[in-house]
């Protein structure tokens, strides 16, 4: 099958950013959360790109870790990269999973808005769709995060009060050795 030709002007196809509200609570998340994806893929110059995201809660996200990543708990943001398209002609970049109650409870803990913690971690799954790694990138990809936020989301991170990525920030979850980056 031949991929579609692009549109009138040589542009190609959109991509389609695909918002699931699950989780109780979740809905007035949704528009905010697809237009932040958008901005960011026309940030990162990925337009044409499809990205889904799931508002779940710490059961589906749970769900998803035990699964994907044989880690049976919890976590705020999941991320899978796509092998491929969807269809012909229209690049998919992956799947985001953020559960919600999580975010809400590190939002309190870093006594800062949800919508805040949110774009957070939108952005923060968002990268990891573009194959960026913060275990071994030298602090690459926390910078670009950091610019991302505030020109795209208005969101500073020196407004969290629990810095991203600081240890103490729910250090029960953290493997002995292992620098914890709020469980992700």
């Amino acid at each position: 099958m031949k991929p579609p030709a692009p549109r009138a002007g040589g542009r190609r196809r959109r991509g389609s950013v695909v918002v699931l509200a699950r989780a109780p609570g979740a809905g007035p998340h949704v528009s905010p959360s697809s237009r932040l994806l958008r901005a960011l893929r026309r940030a990162l110059r990925r337009e044409a790109s499809g990205v889904v995201l799931l508002l779940g809660d710490d059961r589906d996200v749970r769900s998803l870790n035990r699964r994907f990543r044989s880690v049976d708990r919890t976590t705020d943001v999941l991320s899978f990269p796509a092998d491929g398209p969807l269809e012909p002609g229209c690049p998919h970049l992956g799947e985001i999973a953020i559960s919600m109650p999580r975010a809400a409870r590190q939002a309190r803990r870093a006594a800062w808005p949800l919508r805040s913690e949110m774009a957070l971690l939108i952005t923060h799954g968002f990268l990891h769709l573009l194959g960026y790694d913060h275990e071994t990138d030298d602090g690459a990809m926390h910078r670009l995060e950091a610019r991302l936020l505030r020109r795209v989301a208005g969101v500073t991170l020196d407004d969290r009060r629990t810095p991203w990525g600081d240890v103490a920030a729910g250090a029960q979850d953290a493997k002995p050795g292992k620098r914890r980056i709020d469980d992700h």
